[in-house]
């Protein structure tokens, strides 16, 4: 996902996807086997805190061939708390979005695990697409 703005960007719109974007990279860089789902939600977390930006809800899942039929079962959930350790072959799909009254910022990722770090899937630029 990426977010479309219509017209002039206002300053708190542009602010906030700068920490978005801030953020995905923090996210990227925190991706490699070894790490646990919950520090990647950590590395996300301490950017826009930063920014002084709270969320409170998950930030990515586990996606594929081996992802299961229930949202209730045991995924790979990028929040605290998920002690699950990335492996090459997982691949996530990190969500990483900012809702507020009336306007939201939200970029994502689809991320596979590779032997020595990740693979982003999507090839399209992390930024704010303005339309005049």
């Amino acid at each position: 996902a990426r977010t479309m703005q219509l017209g002039k960007t206002p300053t708190n719109v542009s602010d906030t996807a700068k920490a978005v974007i801030e953020g995905m990279d923090a996210v990227l860089n925190a991706v490699r086997p070894g790490t646990t789902a919950e520090a990647v939600e950590a590395a996300w977390r301490k950017v826009i805190q930063r920014y002084g930006l709270k969320k409170e809800s998950r930030i990515g899942y586990s996606i594929g061939v081996a992802y299961p039929p229930d949202w209730g079962e045991h995924t790979i959930s990028l929040r605290p708390g998920d002690k699950t350790v990335l492996e090459p072959g997982n691949v996530v799909h990190s969500i990483l979005g900012m809702w507020m009254d009336g306007w939201g910022i939200e970029v994502s990722e689809t991320i596979l695990v590779t032997e020595t770090g990740h693979e982003t899937l999507t090839k399209f630029p992390r930024e704010i697409h303005v339309k005049s």
